[in-house]
């Protein structure tokens, strides 16, 4: 006898699991994520993904193991619709009310997919015309038990955050350092980065001008403005208001969302699920989500 199936739930689960054996298919195992050795074997199938066995210490793993979506009870799909409703800037009640899953959920699967795109956001080297500017914020204590007891003990710090962009489509914009200007810091993080035949364009610090002109040894070239870093600080202040307010420890995660919402490669959700979401080991445990962040 025919079983029908009106609230289509086994057709939803046979959609996830076919979306999950979709993702994963050109995932590339090199090693054993729980002890690192390369030394494994084929070890069948488990709903269509390969799994593997470590001949080392004879645990068993597959291509979803340390991925983004790993020990998730939550659907395939519910993970998709949240990641477009992300690039969207939806709030997390927001999110929350549209997938049915509770704001603590929504927190932890932001914060999981940050995490994700911080691993890559960063450029190794910055060249040709490098521009060069900074924004000084608050230290903001969001979230924590205790924020305004914290606030009145501790004054807010200026962080400062730097933010670079050379020819390619690549940014470089992260916290480098508290208080005032500290050019060892600037050196060890920023500049190091910069090849030595590019030419600096800094834009409103004396500070930077100074690293500029000996960067630049009174070389002067008449170079467009690259208005993502000229008015860094209003687009950044504007972009951040849609959360509002960013604790500091979590300050690095989202500027790296910002970083790839404001490159010229146009990114939709399905993009950023295939190009920087599925790539190495994304995972991160909701435990390591709750521990206070080092900023720099």
């Amino acid at each position: 006898m025919l079983q029908h199936d009106v609230e289509l739930k086994r057709f939803d689960l046979h959609t996830n699991k076919v979306l999950k054996r979709d993702f994963y298919k050109d995932r590339v195992v090199t090693a054993c994520p729980l002890c690192g050795s390369t030394w494994h074997i084929k070890y069948g199938f488990y709903n269509g993904i390969q799994r593997y066995k470590c001949k080392v210490c004879e645990k068993t793993f597959s291509r979803t193991t340390n991925s983004l979506w790993n020990y998730s009870k939550k659907n395939t799909r519910t993970w998709l619709e949240f990641t477009e409703l992300m690039t969207e800037n939806k709030t997390l009640k927001f999110c929350a009310e549209k997938l049915n899953i509770s704001i603590g959920t929504a927190f932890y699967w932001r914060h999981k997919i940050l995490k994700a795109l911080s691993i890559d956001s960063i450029p190794d080297s910055l060249s040709g015309v490098v521009h060069i500017g900074k924004v000084i914020v608050k230290e903001n204590f969001k979230g924590c038990r205790d924020a305004e007891i914290l606030a009145e003990a501790t004054p807010r710090e200026n962080i400062w955050v730097i933010g670079a962009k050379g020819q390619e489509d690549t940014m470089f914009i992260k916290p480098i350092f508290k208080h005032h200007w500290n050019k060892v810091a600037f050196n060890e993080k920023v500049y190091f980065k910069i090849e030595k035949n590019s030419y600096i364009a800094a834009y409103g610090d004396s500070n930077i001008n100074s690293v500029a002109m000996r960067h630049n040894k009174s070389k002067y070239i008449k170079v467009e403005k690259e208005y993502r870093i000229k008015y860094l600080w209003p687009n950044l202040k504007k972009w951040l208001s849609i959360f509002h307010g960013v604790a500091s420890k979590y300050l690095k995660r989202y500027l790296s969302f910002f970083i790839i919402m404001n490159l010229d490669k146009g990114l939709d959700y399905m993009d950023l699920i295939y190009d920087r979401l599925f790539e190495g080991n994304r995972f991160i445990k909701t435990d390591e989500i709750r521990v206070m962040n080092s900023l720099f």
